[in-house]
């Protein structure tokens, strides 16, 4: 399976997250991790799964992933299952990245798999809680089992 994930990072956490996870999927898998500023010319024709992820800042008013997010079905990316993922503190009922994430990858013509899934920071800058890297490996892996586990569409 072709596997891309996609990430925005400001200090480093939600890059932290996208490498537990394409740590956790690359023995099986062929899996590329691009910062979102270097993925606007990516194309998704020989993508099977994408992984798109960035920080929760300013109440999900400033969104690291966007530079890729535009033009995805322009680039090839309609109908490629994806999920969302964020990084964010706990503060309780906020406007949450992934979520922001999953309408526009919806938007564009991308098969949401999974709900969207937040990963715990302890700080604004940082570090990640305890356990939230092997939470996000168990997460992507159990991502892509979902998406091969799923009845072949019928035709």
């Amino acid at each position: 399976m072709e596997i891309l994930i996609v990430y925005g990072s400001q200090y480093g956490n939600t890059q932290r997250i996208a490498q537990a996870m394409a740590g956790a999927l690359a023995d099986e898998h062929t899996v590329s991790l691009v910062p979102a500023a270097a993925a606007t010319h990516l194309r998704g024709e020989d993508v099977d799964l994408l992984f798109v992820g960035a920080p929760t800042q300013m109440r999900g008013l400033r969104l690291l992933a966007q530079p890729f997010l535009a033009d995805l079905d322009a680039r090839g990316f309609a109908g490629t299952p994806a999920v969302a993922f964020d990084t964010r503190m706990d503060m309780g009922p906020q406007t949450l990245e992934s979520w922001v994430i999953a309408r526009y990858l919806a938007g564009t013509g991308c098969h949401l798999i999974a709900e969207p899934e937040s990963f715990l920071v302890l700080g604004m800058e940082g570090p990640l809680a305890p356990g939230e890297e092997t939470r996000a490996a168990d997460w992507a892996v159990a991502v892509v089992r979902q998406l091969e586990d799923a009845p072949a569409p019928i035709a």
